[in-house]
C-alpha cells in the first residue's frame, strides 16, 4: 500500500511506534476507548470553551499522538481537510472562527434554561459549527461528542450517543455542512432526555 504524504505525516506523529495505518488505528481504538470511560466516571473540568474542547482531546491522545491536544493551526498542519464534497474550516482560519463560535455559545449561556426543544436546536446548530471547524487532525468526532455531552449536562440534560450509528452522525454531518441540520437535531431529540 502506498501512503499519501497526509498519512505519512499522521504516522510520523504518532507515539505509540505504529509503522502502520492499520496498527495505529487499532492501538488509537484501544487507548481512546479506554480513556472515553475514565472521562465518563471522571469528566474533565473546564469552562465549555475552545481550551476545554482542547483539554478533552489532549486527554483522550496524549499517548497516541505527538499533537494531542492542538488544533491544526497550532500543530501546523496546513493540509486541506474535507470528507468528500465537505470542506472543513482552513488551518489559519482556525483561530478567528473558534473564537466567534465558542463566543455564540458564551453568549447564548451555554444553552441553560432553555426548553428541551429549543436546547435540541441549539445544541445541533453548534454541533454542526464544531464539526465544520473540525480543529484536530484526528479525533474531532469523539472529542465533540464528550464536549457535547458537557453542554447537556451543564444545561440540566443527559446527553447520550451510545445508539447514535456512525452511520447517522456521518449523515447528519454531511447534510449539516450543506447548511441544513435537520438529521442533527434529530440526532438529539433521539439523544436527549432531561434530568429530573
Amino acid at each position: 500500500m502506498v501512503l499519501s504524504d497526509f498519512d505519512k505525516e499522521l504516522l510520523a506523529s504518532n507515539i505509540v511506534g505504529a509503522n502502520s495505518l492499520e496498527k495505529l488505528y487499532n492501538k488509537e481504538k484501544i487507548l481512546t476507548s479506554a480513556k472515553m470511560i475514565a472521562l465518563r466516571e471522571t469528566p474533565i473540568v473546564g469552562h465549555l470553551n475552545y481550551q476545554h474542547l482542547k483539554k478533552i482531546h489532549h486527554f483522550l491522545f496524549e499517548n497516541v499522538y505527538s499533537w494531542a491536544g492542538q488544533d491544526r493551526y497550532e500543530a501546523n498542519i496546513t493540509a486541506t481537510f474535507g470528507k468528500g464534497t465537505t470542506h472543513f474550516t482552513p488551518y489559519d482560519k482556525l483561530p478567528l472562527v473558534s473564537t466567534a463560535l465558542f463566543e455564540v455559545l458564551k453568549d447564548e449561556a451555554y444553552f441553560k434554561g432553555q426548553t428541551l426543544d429549543t436546547f435540541t436546536k441549539s445544541a445541533a446548530s453548534f454541533m454542526n459549527g464544531l464539526n465544520i471547524l473540525h480543529p484536530f487532525r484526528e479525533g474531532n468526532g469523539r472529542t465533540q461528542r464528550i464536549f457535547m455531552e458537557y453542554v447537556a449536562q451543564n444545561a440540566g440534560y443527559v446527553l447520550s450517543f451510545r445508539d447514535i450509528t456512525a452511520h447517522e452522525m456521518i449523515k447528519a454531518s454531511i447534510v449539516g455542512a450543506q447548511g441544513n441540520i435537520y438529521l442533527m437535531e434529530e440526532i438529539f431529540r433521539k439523544a436527549l432526555s432531561r434530568v429530573y
